[in-house]
């Protein structure tokens, strides 16, 4: 084998690949999720493998989880793997004694049979339920639908799976934000984080609901100089409420260790609340830790509140 085929094959290869991995997961989970059934991907992938390494090293045809064929095997009753053991030997009778008259089956009907598998498979209920609680989710269907009738399955696969990932990343992005704040009767509600906004005279608790990278962290030091620059009080205690939190990135690390320097210099003293381990790990690596002050740092709300509410000014 030279190197150009090796080439050549890569790109069949990785289409493969995609298609195998994509189809196969689809299927198994929804399935799994109209029959209320728990899905190992793990275990789905390591069956593929084997399977797909039997096929290269036999010549065979590469092994997927069909949607077409799994839905054939629900509609005639499969429930457990004995059912693939039948339909193998299913196979194996037409390929022995039928073939002869197979063989002028037209094409027509055999692409009539795997469509009207496929349309039924077409869930419209669910799709309005989409529609009705996720717009976005809707969209994104129905124009991986559109791409797959217009050029193909592996496009609108690949397609589908760089849309979930910008579509993810927006959401990272832009996440939602809030801080609490008294309501009517003067009990702390979660409120968009507004500026001009306070949790108490001279305190402010706020809940950023992403991880802290590179994409979205000037969204986060804006929106906190904010709310201390407009607050109509001088705030003496800032808390974050780092629950959503799991990580932080280098480049959002500097430009948080950054801003607690500017606070400080402004007499405001910054609380951790809710710290995870995995964010703690971050924060005592990328210097946080010791520019906020370790004692500053909890586990809990709760236990930040307290260190807030029990020291009314920052030591600065």
């Amino acid at each position: 084998m030279t190197l150009s085929e090796v080439l050549a094959l890569l790109p069949i290869a990785a289409s493969c690949f995609v298609m195998i991995i994509a189809q196969s997961a689809a299927t198994s989970r929804g399935f799994g999720i109209r029959y209320h059934e728990s899905v190992d991907g793990d275990a789905d992938i390591l069956g593929l493998s084997a399977a797909n390494a039997a096929a290269a090293l036999s010549g065979t045809f590469v092994v997927n989880g069909s949607p077409t064929q799994t839905a054939m095997a629900d509609r005639v009753g499969a429930r457990s793997q004995v059912a693939q053991l039948t339909l193998a030997g299913v196979v194996l009778l037409v390929l022995i004694m039928l073939t002869g008259p197979l063989q002028y089956l037209p094409r027509c009907v055999l692409a009539s049979i795997v469509f009207t598998i496929a349309i039924g498979m077409i869930d419209l209920r669910r799709l309005r339920d989409i529609r009705r609680e996720s717009p976005g989710e809707f969209h994104l269907a129905v124009f991986t639908a559109a791409t797959v009738v217009a050029l193909g399955v592996e496009q609108g696969i690949l397609l589908a799976i760089a849309l979930s990932l910008f579509r993810h990343v927006r959401h990272s992005y832009r996440p939602h934000t809030m801080l609490l704040a008294p309501d009517a009767a003067g009990q702390w509600s979660p409120v968009p984080a507004t500026p001009g906004e306070v949790t108490a005279p001279g305190l402010i608790v706020y809940r950023f609901g992403a991880d802290l990278f590179y994409a979205n962290q000037n969204r986060f030091m804006d929106e906190v100089r904010a709310l201390v620059k407009q607050a109509p009080t001088p705030v003496r205690w800032f808390v974050v409420d780092a629950g959503p939190i799991t990580d932080i990135d280098y480049s959002a690390a500097r430009s948080l260790c950054d801003l607690l320097d500017d606070l400080k210099r402004q007499n405001v003293g910054v609380i951790f609340g809710r710290v995870s381990m995995y964010l703690k790990s971050d924060m005592d690596r990328h210097g946080i830790t010791q520019a906020v002050g370790a004692p500053r740092v909890f586990s809990t709300l709760h236990e930040a509140l307290a260190l807030a509410r029990g020291m009314p000014h920052s030591p600065g």
